[in-house]
């Protein structure tokens, strides 16, 4: 992909209107193209104000009573002996119908994934994007007096950057990657052949919240909110070994 059609392919990206292959495409061009970079942060920044801070409008009551009005007015009310024939057999099939549609509705709604499962499914999603196009890494060091001031000017917002290689887990880099549309910091952490991403972006609100587990897709994720942000792991470790990387992530100085 070159920058005429990664430029061309941003707003659908924003728009969550591509696949994955060409979500993949696209991530892997970005993460070697400083301007189509800025280009996709830019777009998916303005997008996010945008729903945020747009004014919403109500119709009136009395514009919903008019349409209303205008949509029945053609219509002839059938002749009230002929409703009282059709309803008095009918009543009970439409019970039925209507104890059915409840019922399905209900089940419906109950299998529709939670906010935190479709959020956990993102961050999966973001972090076998970057492993399988073999470019998890944009700036690639184990300090982290090297990797944090690479997000300066990149992002809103300044990461805790941390490096845990005497406790097994080297910090190996980092990268910007995408999650609901929002650019975030991506660290990347290795436990010996395995790719561990740590997503970072700031907290909607100031309360903190406890490490929560999930299984996803063969995969496991951590995430948690603390100090103003919010964190989520994501790695083909086993759960017990990632949640030993999320205690030292939870217990480690702030850094500078």
């Amino acid at each position: 992909m070159n920058c005429t059609e990664a430029r061309a392919s941003i707003a659908a990206y924003v728009d969550d209107e591509l696949g994955t292959l060409e979500c993949s495409r696209l991530d892997a061009h970005v993460r070697r193209c400083g301007a189509c970079q800025r280009e996709r942060s830019q777009q998916v920044f303005t997008s996010r104000e945008l729903r945020r801070e747009l004014t919403r409008f109500r119709a009136p009551a009395r514009l919903h009573r008019r349409v209303r009005g205008a949509t029945h007015r053609g219509a002839e009310p059938a002749p009230a002996w002929w409703r009282r024939l059709v309803a008095a057999p009918l009543a009970p099939v439409a019970g039925f119908a209507f104890a059915a549609l409840v019922s399905g509705n209900a089940y419906f709604l109950a299998a529709l994934p939670s906010g935190e499962e479709r959020l956990a499914d993102n961050v999966l999603d973001s972090h076998l994007r970057a492993v399988m196009s073999g470019r998890a890494i944009d700036v690639v060091s184990s300090d982290q007096h090297t990797v944090k001031p690479w997000y300066s000017g990149k992002l809103d917002f300044s990461p805790p950057v941390s490096d845990f290689a005497a406790e097994g887990f080297p910090l190996v880099g980092g990268r910007i990657d995408y999650v609901e549309r929002r650019a975030v910091a991506a660290l990347v952490y290795q436990r010996r052949k395995h790719v561990v991403d740590l997503f970072i972006w700031p907290a909607a609100g100031s309360r903190e919240s406890a490490p929560e587990n999930l299984a996803r897709r063969g995969y496991n994720v951590v995430h948690w909110t603390q100090q103003g942000m919010t964190y989520w792991l994501a790695s083909d470790l086993e759960a017990s070994e990632l949640a030993r990387l999320e205690a030292l992530l939870v217990t480690a100085p702030p850094s500078m």
